[in-house]
């Protein structure tokens, strides 16, 4: 009997039998007509049928869990005696901190929430063996629950010698769980804790709940194990009865008619799109463009593979180079939110290892494993990388992979693999400055490198200029998030919103009709133009804005839930890409689109001007040194001003291509 007198386990089977037949009767029925191997109980409906089966299940969960199986043999449409109960939804109050797990948990039936972090591969494990007496050919059944085989004891003949003649077993898989960060305390360290799943619940349909990165709630039996052999000190596991995601990937997200009638309807409104722009990050003021960019980026292009092998990425890369206190962090943080799988990671604390993946050798076995980063646990969602500038240049090169080939490869400690990384980033960071230079182009004020640079689909300079109407506002909007923090403006609350995305990116795939490739064409075709035919002349866009182009415009097809990528879509793609070019890839020199500012971070004319320096040394100087007064005047007579002439021989001495033998005196090298 349970501690406190509430149920007995003959009583406690009769009770289950009772609701299984009378309350979860169809349910129990569709599990056996779709062949499934468990029945999920919610266990608020059986508290409400009866409370003592549910003091019973938390205070003996192994007596408890065994009298819901037998009661649930005893409905007469279950014939298969394997058939398992699990059960699912407890009360808030009864769910338990990985931090706070202590002894007096052991043997109890608990709720957890957490990450995964880690599982391991599913492994066939022996429940029990048929053991024949060596001598005799007596036969003896024993249940197996250590980590080794153990045969009885002794036969009655007295013989002890055995063979195994007969094996039951079970497929098992152990994760690892790591607590949110948002229930840690300040410089805690996070808490893990290790899972046994077996069953169907390492079944290949119910695996896709099971992935590194999914938040997760978890119930089942707090186990202990000793740490060595005849160890006083025992380690923590739980034995897991069933497992729901709290937060998956997008298209994993199940909606129910309802909410798919309401997502149709909404799209609908012909402002969707703009309302949905509003809706990102609503307590920020402002940012029009940079909020319909990052709604884009949510939705997504489309993954083509061809059959040549060669993929197309469907996600889309943005980058915000704000100066300090414009709402960057507040609408990273939002994005991450939103995605489910969104991990928000910051520069100065994140490494290469903790970006892509790390080899960690297991505790228990001490093998060496694979344990996934930030990029790669947010396959299929998105990565939110802030301060991206503060990163170390090593570092950051472990992104260029992720983000062009959406796979990280790793090969360490005799391990050679490749991890999915199809990921959006969304990363900001500062001017080098900490404020922008209105001379300079503005890549050139970005510390990160050209190549990862080019790699970003979108550049967003995100400025903070005086301006009185714009500042009231703004302060209005800010003093109003303090007056009523609980209230906001949002058009779409985020829950609906992500449900909305889920939806689309889940059954949605719009293709590009005719008119909509026709009309990125002209764009294209009339941008290249305006760069001049000769060689060394600007190109204003190359083919990587093309295909972000693409996608863009089929992030916004999806958006309003279409099927195919119509004309307004690619003029909506055209408009923030032209937004872009104009704050970044302008040469501040002529005024022209330049896409080799974003590409190279050297502008054209920068580039022509190098040359013709260059050429005016080599041809006054040879193999000797000159007067710099003298190349300035030359220069100039050549139509290249003075002070910019200057600026650029101290760039080609940074460089190493010219170097001052002697005060005012420069020479090629």
């Amino acid at each position: 009997m349970s501690p406190g007198g509430s149920v007995e386990y003959g009583e406690a089977v009769n009770e289950f039998e009772e609701f299984f037949s009378d309350k979860y009767y169809d349910k129990v029925a569709d599990a056996v007509q779709d062949g499934e191997e468990s029945i999920v109980v919610d266990f608020m409906e059986m508290d409400m049928f009866e409370p003592r089966l549910s003091d019973y299940l938390r205070e003996d969960p192994e007596s408890a869990i065994n009298a819901a199986e037998e009661g649930v043999l005893g409905v007469d449409i279950v014939s298969d005696e394997d058939f398992k109960v699990r059960f699912t939804n407890m009360p808030e109050e009864d769910f338990v901190l990985l931090r706070n797990l202590r002894s007096k948990h052991i043997g109890k039936y608990i709720p957890i929430e957490g990450m995964i972090k880690r599982a391991s591969q599913v492994k066939p494990e022996v429940v029990s063996a048929i053991f024949e007496c060596a001598q005799c050919g007596d036969r003896y059944e024993k249940e197996q629950d250590s980590s080794e085989l153990k045969s009885p004891y002794k036969c009655d003949c007295g013989s002890r010698k055995f063979e195994t003649v007969e094996k039951r077993m079970t497929d098992t898989q152990t994760i690892t769980v790591e607590e949110n960060p948002e229930s840690r305390e300040g410089s805690e360290q996070p808490s893990t804790l290790q899972i046994r799943l077996e069953g169907d619940l390492v079944d290949p349909d119910f695996q896709k709940k099971v992935v590194p990165g999914n938040v997760a709630e978890i119930t089942g039996v707090v186990k202990e194990r000793p740490l060595k052999k005849n160890s006083k000190k025992f380690d923590i596991y739980m034995e897991g009865n069933y497992l729901e995601p709290t937060q998956q990937e997008f298209e994993e997200l199940t909606l129910n008619d309802e909410e798919r009638e309401k997502i149709e309807e909404m799209a609908e409104d012909p402002e969707i799109f703009d309302k949905i722009a509003r809706s990102i990050a609503p307590s920020i003021y402002g940012h029009q463009q940079i909020k319909k960019a990052i709604a884009l980026q949510i939705f997504g292009g489309v993954k083509k593979t061809r059959e040549d092998g060669v993929k197309s990425r469907g996600d889309i890369h943005m980058l915000l180079i704000g100066e300090p206190g414009t709402g960057k962090s507040q609408m990273l943080k939002f994005t991450g939110e939103l995605a489910p799988k969104g991990r928000y990671v910051v520069g100065k604390s994140s490494t290469g290892a903790g970006l892509t993946a790390a080899v960690v050798r297991d505790e228990t076995t001490g093998e060496f494993e694979l344990e996934a980063g930030a990029v790669v646990l947010a396959n299929k969602g998105t990565a939110v990388i802030d301060e991206i500038d503060k990163m170390s240049e090593e570092d950051r090169s472990s992104l260029h992979e992720a983000m062009e080939q959406q796979q990280i490869s790793v090969s360490k400690a005799n391990i050679q693999a490749t991890l999915n990384a199809q990921t959006s980033i969304l990363a900001a960071g500062n001017p080098k400055f900490g404020r922008f230079d209105p001379y300079e182009p503005i890549p050139q004020q970005i510390e990160i490198g050209d190549t990862l640079l080019s790699r970003f689909d979108f550049i967003f300079p995100v400025k903070d200029e005086p301006d009185e109407s714009k500042d009231t506002k703004l302060s209005s909007q800010v003093l109003k998030n303090h007056i009523d923090p609980e209230e906001t403006d949002a058009e779409i609350h985020q829950e609906r919103l992500r449900k909305y995305v889920a939806y689309a990116k889940k059954n949605y795939k719009p293709d590009l009709t005719q008119a909509a490739a026709d009309k990125i064409q002209e764009f294209y075709v009339s941008m290249r133009q305006k760069g001049g035919n000769e060689a060394g002349d600007s190109v204003p866009v190359t083919a990587r804005q093309l295909e972000a182009l693409v996608r863009v415009a089929e992030a916004s097809a999806r958006a309003e839930l279409k099927e195919e990528v119509e004309v307004e879509d690619a003029e909506r793609a055209i408009d923030i890409l032209t937004y872009c070019l104009e704050q970044v890839g302008v040469d501040p020199e002529t005024g022209e689109f330049d896409a080799d500012i974003i590409e190279t971070g050297t502008s054209s004319s920068q580039r022509n001007r190098a040359q013709t320096i260059k050429h005016i040394l080599k041809q006054m100087a040879g193999e000797s040194s000159v007067e710099l007064e003298e190349v300035l005047d030359e220069a100039e007579e050549e139509g290249l001003d003075r002070d910019k002439t200057e600026q650029r021989i101290k760039q080609l001495m940074r460089d190493g291509e010219v170097f001052e033998p002697e005060p005012g005196k420069v020479k090629m090298m």
